[in-house]
C-alpha cells in the first residue's frame, strides 16, 4: 500500500511540518468534502499519520517561510503565545465557539496531581477532549486526547487528532500544546526533563485553498 510508511521524526516543531506536509503531498489521497470545513473543496488527506518531535521545544515554535519565497507565515510567536493563553489555558468562551481550555482546564489540577503523586509513574495523566454528545455537534473539537507520561525521565506528550489541517493549523496546535507541556513541567515535584511530543492523526489533510502556496514550497506538487 502507498501509505505504509507515513511515519515522520523530526528534531522541531518546524521540521516536523515540512516533512508532514511532503508526505501529505506524496501519500495523500483525494477526496471532496461532503461534510465538515469548506464543503465542495478537494483535501489531499493522509489515511493515517505518526509525527515524532525529539525536541519541540525549540525556539522560534513559529515556523519560518523560505526567505524571499513571499508567502507570509501562517503563524508567529505571538500569536502561538495568544493562542496557547486564549484556547488552551483559559476555560471561558463565548456562546459560538468552544476552546480546547472548556476542556483542558478543569482536568489539568488532577493530572498534574496524578503525575506528582506517582512521581510520574503513571498511565492516567490522559486528558480527554469533547464528550458522548461531540458526535451531534456541527463542529466537533478535532484534537480529542492530550497524554503526558514520564519516560526515561523527560515528560512526553502524545496527542489524537480526528482531522488536522495541515497547513495553517498544524504550526499553531503544536506550539500551542508545547507550551501547555511546558507549564505542567513547571508544576512537577520530581526530577523530570521536558520530552518529546509524539501526534497522531488519522486526518491529516491540505486543504485546496492551499494547494498553491503548497507547490510554491515543495518539490513535489499536487495533482488531482
Amino acid at each position: 500500500m502507498p501509505f505504509e510508511n507515513n511515519f515522520v521524526v523530526a528534531r522541531t516543531i518546524e521540521d516536523a511540518w515540512r516533512d508532514s506536509m511532503w508526505l501529505c503531498v506524496r501519500n495523500g489521497y483525494n477526496y471532496k468534502i461532503e461534510q465538515g470545513s469548506y464543503v465542495g473543496q478537494i483535501r489531499k488527506q493522509l489515511p493515517y499519520v505518526t509525527i515524532r518531535i525529539t525536541e519541540p521545544w525549540t525556539t522560534p515554535l513559529a515556523v519560518r517561510m523560505p526567505e524571499g519565497c513571499g508567502i507570509p507565515p501562517v503563524t508567529s510567536e505571538e500569536n502561538i503565545y495568544e493562542y496557547f493563553y486564549r484556547f488552551i489555558i483559559d476555560k471561558e468562551k463565548d456562546t459560538n465557539e468552544y476552546t480546547y481550555g472548556n476542556y483542558i482546564v478543569p482536568q489539568l489540577p488532577e493530572v498534574i496531581e496524578k503525575l506528582n503523586d506517582s512521581n510520574g509513574n503513571t498511565n492516567q495523566a490522559c486528558i480527554q477532549i469533547g464528550s458522548m454528545s461531540s458526535v451531534i455537534a456541527e463542529n466537533p473539537p478535532c484534537l480529542r486526547i492530550i497524554d503526558f507520561k514520564v519516560a526515561y525521565g523527560k515528560l512526553n506528550m502524545s496527542l489524537f487528532f480526528r482531522s488536522w489541517d495541515n497547513y495553517a493549523g498544524m504550526p499553531q496546535n503544536l506550539g500551542g500544546l508545547e507550551l501547555l507541556k511546558q507549564y505542567v513541567h513547571s508544576w512537577l515535584k520530581f526530577p523530570v526533563e521536558n520530552g518529546e511530543i509524539v501526534a497522531y492523526s488519522s486526518g491529516l489533510h491540505l486543504y485546496e485553498m492551499y494547494f498553491p502556496l503548497v507547490n510554491q514550497l515543495n518539490v513535489d506538487k499536487i495533482s488531482i
